[in-house]
């Protein structure tokens, strides 16, 4: 018979000791936080627990967004409360940075045979073997940049 699907709240509900499980934040909460705080601040501040007396703890990444929340805190705490979670002030709490990383660079074009022998050749009277090789892999890594860049 198949299970019916649970909330992350219910599945760590059931493994976290009780007086954590309560003060996760629920779903609703966390959509009613994206709406009052807008996507830009959402992305930059997160609740990660409800207090006892509506005290909801928000991490937020660097001072300067944690200085204007500090500002925004009582129109946060009406927007929430409109929607019908009644927070009575934010609890603020630095946090590493809470928006992803940029994407990798896109990896460098290969070079085609006569792009890397005009490379052997430029470096072929160099005596020093290792010297050699790492000039041949700077001019490989140079062109393919240049390559990339359509230059």
């Amino acid at each position: 018979m198949p299970r019916e699907p649970q909330s992350l709240k219910q599945i760590l509900g059931a493994t976290l000791p009780g007086s954590l499980a309560q003060r996760l934040p629920s779903a609703q909460l966390l959509a009613a936080w994206r709406v009052a705080a807008g996507e830009g601040l959402a992305r930059r501040a997160l609740p990660v627990s409800l207090e006892k007396g509506g005290v909801l703890v928000v991490a937020v990444s660097g001072a300067a967004w944690k200085q204007e929340l500090s500002l925004m805190g009582p129109e946060l705490c009406q927007k929430l409360a409109q929607a019908g979670h009644p927070v009575q002030r934010l609890k603020l709490v630095s946090a590493p940075s809470l928006t992803p990383p940029p994407p990798p660079p896109a990896p460098l074009p290969e070079l085609d045979a006569g792009e890397r022998d005009q490379v052997e050749t430029a470096v072929a009277r160099v005596r020093n073997p290792e010297l050699r090789e790492a000039l041949a892999s700077l001019g490989r890594a140079c062109r393919r940049a240049s390559k990339a860049s359509g230059k």
